[in-house]
């Protein structure tokens, strides 16, 4: 069966709930419009814009029914067949006389099968829809299965798990699959646990899928840390083999490793599966460019970019776009000039799906870089020219400072479970005059603010 996502952008589920749940008395309306992606088995829908129903646009409604005027909906396809971004349509409404346990009635499914049949017959567009409790939700997508309109179960995925809503179609409880190791007491997330609490813990084992593209110096850490923080599930996306200049940063990585020109990818999946066995853990032995990551990426809750080059930090921020999924990007820096160190720093972004804000508008990505690094013999002529450094250059690393930046990366992910601290899109580590953490308000107001890419 397909795996099917509803995806809004940041703050606009919680919006959402509490527009139309704001009166317990009557059902409400919300018709949103998105846009389909597939990948594989995978189908995501992107909300891209919202509508809600005037009191005249109801023909009537009352606490267990709502029935809006016909030229309401025509006008939407209307002006969604005149815009043209956007391929799916997605109602909502309520049932505010349901405490839990929301589900869609039998006069929704007559209802909605033949609105479905009306479109499929009438117009190439998708269909989906949600009903909403005070506690809960219950969403489908509308697909013809042997030429009948057929409801296929869908989830609601939000960029953060602060805004996260239960689906009354899931299991009420967590399952048990990793019980012991969220054991208060003899557990391997016991002491985590008592810092993040249960429910947090919870969700992060269960219900989080993590993607780390890079598993060099700075990704093999990220990794390791996501693995003691409790995340089970991960995608590590490297195509580089260990080499002897490698170890000095590369967590799992040994000498072995380095003189068998092993996989990055292998290497640090072992490590992760010594320090827990019971995380499932896929290695990629590719680029984020490779087609075939699609399925696998379409259904990560967030993406760690870890890369160096640019052409691999722009394919993953537009994967991320495509499918709107929240993305952690951490880089460093070390200059050095007459063996004298002149900057040592680095930076983790976070860019939500919503937050208008991605490493194309805020300047990280240079269209230069990037055809120096995909189009063959380019890099030398630029390299020539002064228009970017040579591609065979070895930047200076040290773990020290791969640590700090890991570590802040993981910690801002966290953070986007527990809300212990204010989101700071852009946080810079400094270790020059003094190391120093602080937030880069700078670029994020001098970004691109009409960017073709998140805008």
């Amino acid at each position: 069966m397909a795996s099917i996502r509803i995806r809004f952008p940041q703050g606009d589920f919680a919006r959402l709930r509490q527009r139309l749940l704001a009166d317990p008395s009557q059902e409400a309306f919300g018709l949103l419009l998105g846009q389909r992606e597939d990948a594989g088995d995978t189908r995501i829908i992107r909300v891209i814009a919202s509508h809600f129903p005037m009191p005249a646009d109801y023909e009537s409604r009352s606490v267990a029914h709502l029935r809006l005027r016909r030229e309401y909906i025509y006008d939407r396809l209307v002006e969604m067949q005149e815009k043209g971004d956007a391929d799916t349509l997605i109602d909502v409404h309520t049932h505010p006389f349901c405490a839990d346990g929301v589900a869609f009635s039998a006069h929704d499914d007559a209802d909605e099968r033949a609105f479905h049949d009306w479109l499929t017959e009438t117009l190439d567009m998708h269909y989906a829809s949600l009903v909403l409790s005070r506690s809960d939700y219950s969403a489908r997508l509308w697909e013809r299965h042997d030429g009948l309109s057929t409801p296929c179960p869908a989830q609601v995925c939000t960029q953060t798990a602060l805004e996260h809503w239960p689906s009354a179609d899931q299991a009420r409880q967590m399952r048990d699959d990793h019980a012991t190791a969220l054991d208060p007491d003899n557990g391997f997330l016991a002491r985590g646990v008592l810092a993040l609490g249960l429910d947090v813990l919870r969700q992060i084992v269960h219900d989080q899928t993590i993607a780390v593209v890079g598993v060099g110096g700075l990704g093999s850490i990220i990794a390791e840390h996501l693995i003691h923080n409790g995340f089970h599930h991960l995608h590590l996306i490297d195509h580089d083999r260990v080499e002897t200049t490698n170890l000095n940063r590369i967590v799992g990585a040994g000498l072995q490793d380095a003189q068998n020109g092993r996989l990055k990818v292998d290497a640090v999946r072992d490590h992760l599966l010594r320090i827990n066995p019971e995380a499932t853990i896929t290695a990629h032995a590719c680029g984020i460019e490779e087609p075939d990551l699609l399925p696998a990426l379409a259904t990560c809750d967030w993406i760690m970019l870890a890369t160096d080059s640019h052409a691999s930090r722009y394919r993953a921020q537009a994967i991320a776009l495509q499918f709107g999924i929240p993305l952690i990007a951490a880089g460093v820096n070390i200059s050095v000039n007459d063996g004298r160190i002149t900057d040592m720093s680095g930076e983790v972004i976070t860019a939500r799906w919503g937050d208008r804000l991605c490493l194309n508008c805020l300047g990280r990505i240079a269209p230069t870089q990037i055809a120096a690094e995909t189009i063959p013999g380019l890099g030398e002529v630029f390299a020539q020219r002064g228009y970017v450094n040579g591609q065979d250059v070895k930047e200076p690393a040290v773990k020290t400072l791969n640590s700090m930046l890991a570590t802040l990366a993981v910690d801002t992910l966290l953070n986007q479970f527990t809300g212990r601290q204010a989101h700071r899109p852009i946080q810079v580590y400094e270790n020059n005059l003094e190391p120093c953490i602080y937030a880069d308000h700078d670029s994020l107001e001098q970004r691109t603010k009409e960017c073709f890419h998140c805008a």
